[in-house]
Formats: C-alpha cells, structure tokens, sequence
C-alpha cells in the first residue's frame, strides 16, 4: 500500500505515522489552540521533534457549539501559518531514522471557497471533514495533486449529530467509503491519493465508537490508508468520566495502541511524545511476515529463457547462495511451473521450512521429486475449486493474499522466501510486500529472448506503479557472477 503526496512516496507497512495536531484558534476543544502563528509554528516545531510524521494545521474547531468562522478569516489565519512553514519544517530535524523527514504539512478544512485559496506546493495532505458531500474538494486535490483525507461523517460539518442511531455501522460506513472512495477516483484522484477516517465521535455513540475500534480490520479491509483521530476523545470520557480532555491522554495511547494492533496507519494525536513512545516499545513485539524474493536474471531483464526451459544462468556459486538465504526462511514459496521447470525440491540442511506451492488449478503431478523428498511441510495454494488427487501436502483453497495472511497470523512464520517465477514475483510486487530482494547477474545467458519471462512477468509487461529499493550490497565472485541485495525504501522521493 503506497501513499502518494504531490512530492513523495510513502510504503505501507511501515511504523504508522504520528499526526501533530496544531490548532490556529480560540477554542479548541483541548485549550491548545493560539492565534500567534509564531506560537503555533513553535507547536509545529515541538512536534515534530517529539516524533511527529505529520502536522496538521485547523483554523477553525469542529466544535458544534461554536459559530462558524468567516471564509476570509479562515484563510488569513492558515495563510499565517504557512508563511513560516518551510523555514519550520527545514530546520527541525526528526527524532530517528524511521521519521518522516522533512515533516509533511496536512490542512484540516473543508469549505472548497477555502481550499481554493489554500491548496498549493506547501501543501501535502487536505484533512477533509465533510465527507465529502460532493466533488469539489476532490477535484481540486486532483489539480494539485495533493492527497484527499475522506472522514465518516453525516449531514453537515459544525452541526451536532449526537442523535444518530445506527442498525449496521459497520457495514454502512464500508458502503459510504466505497461510494466516496468512488467519487474521488471520478475527480482524478489515484487510489494512493486517498487516506480514509472512520470520524470517531461524529455521528457516533460510545458502542458505535469501540465497535468501530474492534472492527477495524473491515475498514482496512478498501485498500486506502487508515487514519484514526484517536486523541482526547469523548469516548474515553464515556469510559473513564474525564470531562476535561487535557486528563485523556492516557486514555488516548489505549486507544493508539488497539489502532496499532488494528493495524491503522495514521494517528492524530496532541500529545506527540507519549505516542511516539507508545510505538517505539510496542511494535518490536508485533509479528510482521518478512518477504525475500531471490532471482537470477540476465542483462535484459529475464529470469528465465524463451519456452521458459530452465535458464541455467549461473554457477554453484549461486546456488550455494541460495541455500544460505534458505536459511533465513520459515517458509519458501514458488510457483507451480517454476518448481515443474526446475524439478525443484525445496529441501535446506539443517532446517525445515515449509514447502509451498502457488497453482490457480491446482494440476499437481504427484510423481514430482517435490512429493517423494523429504523436508519441510509441504503446503498447496490453490485458488479454484478444481478437483485434485489426493497428496501429501496440507491444501489451502485461497488465491496468494489469503495464503499470506494465514502466514501472518502464525507466529512460527515471520520470514518468506519466494523463488519465483514471473508471475508470482509480480503478484508480490503488485502488494507491495516485497521487503529484500536479492538478485543474481548472470555472466552466461546475456540476453533471455524476446518472449522469456521477466522479474514482473511476461516480456513487455510493466507494473503500473514504480516500486523503490535501496541498493545494499554488491559481490562479485570470481566466475564474474554479481550478487546484488536490495532492501525496500521506507520513503520514496
């Protein structure tokens, strides 16, 4: 999953991103806001120091019970802000490696009369809190090719819906943002131009909120980045009885750390510090499925030769590397004709991993060296409903995405290593799941033909997004082989 701003990339998964909260007002709900725009530069500075990926800059609160501010005072105040925001954003430095960095600016307004005036080059995310009643604001982050954050919401912002009672929450909002998510792909923008909010406490009860946060998964579930507005909310007051938001921060990491375990991308939060060290202790303890994925290719691309006929492309050298990234794995994974081609069996000294084989029909020969070798446990993804003869092999009826999930729901499974062939490197690459890549150069077929398979496919074929990876290591053997190691890019410029 990738998070385009109008400068960068962002991959997920990565550490979730931390989102200051830098009120240009009077009356904030928390008593935090200023209308100094020095003083809220330092807020913004303050922030980002204590960790924050994102800063996001309101003129006016979403308090109900407040009057609406005027259009012009609006932009003035944000205008204000902006003036001093690149000088801010360059001389703050972040607080680690893994930070965003220079910090991301996000606009949290709603009226297209003020994003009109305020979308610009400064600009890389507008927090949009109207749920996006129409088009407009959609169609001008198009123009500008900034982000759109859709929020969960009914009727009109600034208005109290405390009395909204929902039969099926869940399944209403997935509903909403499938029909919103289609609106703004209509005005322009690309799927990794929209982030998405479930919006607790608007329009929502205490149960509508804690239900929202057990369900999580479903709203992750559309592809869009998550954010979730967990800071000083009412429903920890509805939990703890604290009226005053200030004592909520406690209750507020709670929340942040069930929105890690929901796996949620954003969070925007007033305290930075005490979230940023919420993350940095809980997520060394979280499970993540590592992905490697190792190739031998030749000077133009090709992991294989024309008829797809084994490439010996490289040395013993090569596969003695092979067999030491073996190692590392708890699982390998190829696919059916790769293991047929390269009459593979999949065995590694002194361990154990499973054996998995990816087949949409499932049209296994069970005389394959693969049934008869002993190893690891062998297990069969198979995506149709085909009938196959019985094997001694564990069956699981789900396409590649299922099957990774199983993996990542078991503990004894945290590092995949995937061998091929074309097609099923591409499906991985087309996730976005790749972590280490490690690559072969081989000095003895240069050139695989015209039809031969490629590391994303088919000859020809392109994946339709650009995918990023730092170059780590090189080697070159004394039989001119070249190892190459890649490791995936947090940050994409």
């Amino acid at each position: 999953m990738i998070l385009e701003t109008p400068t960068r990339k962002i991959s997920f998964p990565r550490r979730p991103l931390l989102m200051g909260i830098v009120n240009i007002n009077d009356d904030s709900f928390s008593g935090d806001g200023t209308l100094d725009p020095e003083k809220a530069l330092e807020q913004a500075s303050k922030q980002i120091q204590e960790g924050a990926d994102i800063i996001d800059i309101g003129a006016e609160s979403a308090r109900t019970n407040r009057e609406a501010i005027s259009v012009e005072e609006e932009i003035r105040r944000l205008r204000s802000f902006l003036d001093g925001w690149e000088r801010v954003r360059d001389e703050t430095k972040a607080v680690d490696d893994e930070q965003i960095s220079p910090a991301l600016l996000s606009v949290n307004t709603w009226r297209p009369e003020v994003v009109e005036q305020i979308l610009g080059p400064k600009i890389d995310l507008l927090n949009d809190m109207s749920a996006l009643q129409d088009d407009r604001n959609a169609r001008l982050c198009a123009q500008h090719r900034v982000p759109l954050l859709i929020m969960h919401s009914v009727g009109q912002p600034k208005v109290s819906h405390t009395h909204k009672r929902w039969r099926d929450l869940i399944n209403s909002m997935v509903q909403f943002f499938e029909e919103k998510i289609g609106t703004a792909k209509s005005a322009g923008l690309k799927s990794t131009q929209i982030v998405i909010d479930p919006g607790l406490d608007f329009a929502k009860q205490k149960d509508d909120n804690l239900l929202v946060l057990r369900e999580l998964k479903k709203i992750k579930d559309l592809g869009c980045p998550v954010l979730l507005p967990i800071s000083r909310k009412t429903v920890i007051d509805d939990v703890l009885d604290l009226p005053d938001p200030c004592e909520r921060d406690p209750g507020t990491v709670a929340l942040l750390t069930q929105g890690i375990l929901k796996g949620a991308h954003i969070f925007r939060v007033h305290n930075v510090r005490a979230c940023w060290e919420t993350l940095k202790v809980i997520l060394p303890f979280q499970p993540k499925l590592r992905v490697i994925l190792n190739l031998a290719i030749s000077a133009d691309g090709k992991i294989s030769t024309t008829g797809n006929s084994p490439a010996h492309f490289t040395s013993k050298a090569d596969l003695e590397r092979l067999l030491e990234i073996r190692k590392q794995a708890d699982a390998i994974l190829v696919g059916r004709a790769t293991l047929e081609a390269d009459q593979m069996t999949m065995t590694t000294e002194g361990s154990t991993p499973w054996r998995c084989i990816i087949s949409e029909e499932g049209k296994f020969d069970i005389s394959h060296p693969f049934f008869h070798t002993e190893g690891g446990p062998r297990h069969l993804i198979i995506s149709s409903d085909a009938v196959i003869p019985k094997l001694p092999a564990t069956i699981h009826r789900t396409n590649l995405n299922g099957f990774l999930k199983k993996l990542r729901n078991n503990p004894d499974i945290t590092t995949l290593l995937c061998e091929g062939g074309g097609s099923l490197a591409r499906q991985l690459f087309e996730l976005d799941l790749i972590d280490e890549i490690n690559l072969t150069w081989a000095p003895h077929t240069f050139l695989g033909g015209q039809n031969a398979p490629t590391i994303t496919g088919i000859s020809g074929d392109f994946l339709p997004s650009s995918r990023h990876y730092e170059l780590s290591k090189i080697t070159t053997h004394q039989n001119n082989e070249v190892f190459l190691t890649y490791y995936k890019s947090q940050l994409e410029s």
